[in-house]
């Protein structure tokens, strides 16, 4: 018998979704972070090959039992291969069983265990490489339908089996479906996979979304960097994504397969909304993978997302930049994320004196001199503000204090931003002289005019920053690749940022001589706050997920937020560095005038 047939009208075999399932007892109401497990390909380990044995399988699962309550931990995800030899060595499958079942024991406020999902990857097929015509009968017989039904978190399931399949889980007030989709290299039925998770993302548009596959994402280019460059997509990683992209309620996507350097991550940003998808697995290591498993904890509260890679078997954790990160959850730095210099979800107030950087409390760091420009942005991590210097005499970047970036001339202007959609800012200046553009690794492209005020910034949601000026001989914003608005007047300053909070920079400006806050697109005032003589410092400082209205005033020595919070702080104008250099300079020639 067809184990699917590819017309299958998957809409009408969806089994009803059953009860949401709450945290247990003891954590519900009383935190905004938790964490759920994810287990990369175990084939060694069922197999008991390649120096691998169950047991390795199974401390991973004790270790997650024994840690839910320390971490919090509310679900675990499996991303395939689960085995090696699929239907043609059951005894595999009583290993995975044998690993995997203690799950299920009953938990307090968990009468059905701690949830878990199991995604179908190449090795778990017979043939293998085959969604269709391979079969899965050990995978459905230990873990099929019948199995998960009726669990008060299981959704259901794509065609006649449960090759693909979703749940439904809440942690720390977010509601979350996690939706399965099998590994199909031959394109046996990947339009109606992709379908039926559209389908299953719109109906449940209220939750959040993590999207679990085999095979999405390659490794990172260098191993041990996320920012080294983005892992590539799969084949059917790039089809899927393409295909959900739309929907925004999609922020993760998990994956293994690919074992020659395990970790792959990678961003993109489409109409405002990122997804994030990372690759882990470890079964070309020692032991089929020496027992390696990761632990994503999501803190809601400081929207980050922190990721550990750890062996409970050997008792060991990696450390490297790819092994253990942390990046932001639902914010990014191209819209609302601004001056996250502690990586907490909310702007920080920083001033430069001389070399040393300073936030309302004293010292944080010691980069740069007298005269460098400063320029944090992040440049080494998604969505942590580092801080920075131009050093103007020798047209160079300085990220740490021993090694120089030289780019342009002498007489460019910083423009540091995500130019490439990656994730990471790039170094950049602007040529005032010929208004050429020059990014780090790119060729110069000519975009303004010497009477402007570059302004680049992620206008169009596509989590590249867009070269951009404000010309303020016409008043006109002049965005490359989308287009020009006329907008502000004769005086205003530009305040470009994410003012609604829809992942995208709105064009604004600041008018001095009425303190006006003026957003495109809005009809009244976004604020009314500040004066001449002040200085504009837009940013999300109660990390609401949009930039508000802030100045600094010089002469009361405060920072003064839209909604009336001050905040006192012993700087000048010119040490203050919450605006972007370009903007800052053009409206300091304007208080001269």
């Amino acid at each position: 018998m067809i184990k699917k047939l590819i017309n299958l009208l998957y809409a009408a075999v969806l089994i009803a979704p059953g009860a949401v399932y709450a945290q247990p007892a003891e954590h519900a109401g009383q935190t905004k972070t938790f964490s759920i497990a994810v287990i990369p390909d175990t084939q060694y380990n069922t197999e008991e090959s390649q120096g691998g044995n169950n047991a390795l399988f199974e401390s991973m699962i004790q270790w997650v039992l024994d840690n839910r309550e320390k971490e919090n931990i509310v679900y675990l995800a499996h991303v395939g291969d689960i085995t090696d030899k699929g239907d043609r060595q059951p005894e595999q499958w009583v290993n995975a069983a044998k690993a995997l079942y203690p799950l299920e024991e009953p938990l307090p406020g968990l009468p059905h265990g701690l949830p878990y999902g199991l995604a179908i990857g190449n090795h778990d097929q017979h043939p293998s490489q085959f969604a269709v015509t391979g079969k899965t009968e050990n995978y459905n017989k230990y873990f099929g339908v019948d199995h998960f039904k009726g669990r008060d978190y299981y959704g259901g399931h794509f065609g006649d089996d449960n090759d693909s399949h979703y749940d439904l889980v809440s942690a720390g007030g977010l509601d979350l479906i996690i939706i399965y989709i099998e590994y199909d290299a031959f394109d046996e039925q990947q339009d109606a996979m992709n379908d039926w998770a559209v389908e299953l993302l719109q109906r449940y548009s209220d939750r959040k979304a993590i999207i679990v596959s085999h095979y999405i994402l390659g490794f990172n280019p260098v191993a041990g960097s996320n920012v080294a460059g983005p892992a590539a997509f799969g084949k059917q990683g790039q089809r899927l994504y393409d295909r959900i992209k739309t929907q925004p309620n999609v922020f993760l996507m998990l994956c293994g397969h690919v074992g020659a350097n395990g970790e792959g991550y990678r961003q993109d940003t489409y109409a405002g909304h990122t997804v994030k998808t990372m690759l882990s697995d470890y079964q070309s290591r020692p032991m089929g993978g020496n027992g390696l498993m990761r632990l994503l904890t999501f803190d809601l509260e400081k929207d980050v997302l922190h990721v550990r890679t750890l062996s409970p078997y050997h008792g060991l954790e990696e450390t490297d930049d790819d092994s253990r990160f942390t990046v932001p959850l639902f914010r990014e730095a191209a819209a609302s994320r601004q001056f996250d210099f502690n990586f907490d979800g909310k702007a920080d107030i920083f001033r430069f004196v001389g070399g040393n950087w300073y936030d309302a409390e004293g010292i944080k760091a010691s980069l740069g001199q007298k005269d460098d420009i400063p320029v944090p942005s992040y440049y080494r991590h998604f969505g942590k503000t580092s801080p920075a210097v131009y050093r103007r005499a020798e047209a160079a970047f300085y990220l740490n204090d021993w090694e120089a970036t030289p780019l342009g001339e002498v007489g460019d202007v910083p423009v540091p931003a995500d130019y490439d959609g990656d994730g990471v800012a790039d170094v950049a200046v602007w040529n005032p002289r010929t208004a050429e553009w020059l990014v780090a690794g790119s060729e110069p492209v000519k975009h303004g005019w010497a009477e402007s005020v570059p302004v680049p910034a992620d206008y169009d949601g596509d989590g590249a920053a867009e070269r951009a000026v404000w010309r303020f001989s016409n008043n006109t914003w002049y965005i490359a690749t989308v287009g020009n608005v006329p907008f502000g007047e004769k005086g205003d300053v530009p305040v470009p940022a994410d003012y609604d909070g829809d992942g995208k920079a709105d064009m604004a400006v600041w008018r001095p001589a009425t303190g006006e806050w003026l957003v495109y697109g809005q009809e009244a005032p976004l604020a009314t706050l500040g004066k001449r003589g002040d200085l504009p410092i837009p940013g999300d400082y109660n990390g609401s997920g949009r930039v508000q209205a802030a100045v600094f005033d010089p002469a009361e020595k405060a920072v003064i937020l839209e909604d009336g919070t001050r905040i006192p702080m012993e700087a000048s104008i010119d040490e203050v560095v919450n605006l972007p250099y370009a903007i800052k300079a053009y409206y300091l020639e304007l208080l001269k005038k």
